[in-house]
């Protein structure tokens, strides 16, 4: 078990702070479009990412965690709501360029992959238990930060792309409200520790806590795409 002191513990908060202000702040430049003021602002981050501990091997679910896991899901589901509520049929379906993604689409996605990782952490089969020691850290705000960045480019795998499935803003809405309200009630309700399962995802081995925060800031990444959809200039005005 790995031994953590005080003045490590105290270093661990405050990069985490320094990091979380620094997702906030690239979350609303995103909606200004500030390219060039966000690209220094990532790199002003990855300072802090070479100077940061890896985060304790041994850690256990608190309500601290909770607590975070709540407002972050709980934030980037009124974002969503905001976004969609009152689209035209016109501006849902607009398309910036040839291979760019709706907003319909956007939405669409961002339902899918949290229902598909949702399953992942929540099934019994799915989750793998190791000792703590086995599985290298990484700090929570890390992973988010690597998530939403939106100048790392992926390819979304064929079975969570958009095709349809959810044609209205109401419907979007509705499904992805109660998508998200199961993973709420899961972390509000849960009795297990989040931080001694673990599971498979496109940065590695990450536990079940993480899981969780891995598809709200999969969710918050691409409420980002739908900022810049909404910015473009041909976006129709109604």
């Amino acid at each position: 078990m790995a031994i953590v002191l005080p003045a490590q513990k105290n270093l661990i908060l405050e990069k985490e702070q320094i990091i979380m202000r620094i997702v906030t702040l690239l979350r609303s430049l995103v909606s200004y479009n500030c390219v060039s003021l966000t690209l220094l602002i990532l790199v002003a981050a990855s300072s802090v990412f070479s100077q940061a501990p890896t985060a304790p091997k041994s850690v256990v679910f608190g309500e601290k965690d909770r607590e975070f896991a709540l407002k972050y899901l709980n934030d980037t589901k009124a974002d969503y709501i905001k976004q969609l509520t009152g689209l035209s049929d016109a501006q849902l379906n607009f398309r910036s360029g040839e291979g760019r993604w709706t907003i319909a689409e956007i939405g669409e996605h961002i339902i899918v992959v949290e229902q598909a990782l949702f399953g992942m952490v929540t099934a019994p089969t799915a989750a793998k238990t190791f000792k703590c020691e086995e599985v290298p850290r990484i700090v929570d705000t890390m992973l988010i930060l690597s998530i939403t960045n939106r100048g790392q480019k992926f390819t979304a795998p064929e079975q969570v792309r958009p095709n349809g499935r959810w044609k209205t803003k109401e419907d979007l809405i509705a499904n992805f409200e109660k998508t998200r309200n199961a993973t709420i009630d899961y972390i509000k309700n849960n009795k297990a520790d989040l931080r001694s399962t673990f599971v498979q995802s496109p940065m590695g081995t990450i536990d079940s806590f993480q899981g969780i925060l891995f598809l709200t800031g999969h969710a918050d990444r691409h409420l980002a795409q739908l900022k810049e959809v909404r910015a473009d200039a041909k976006y129709p005005a109604k």
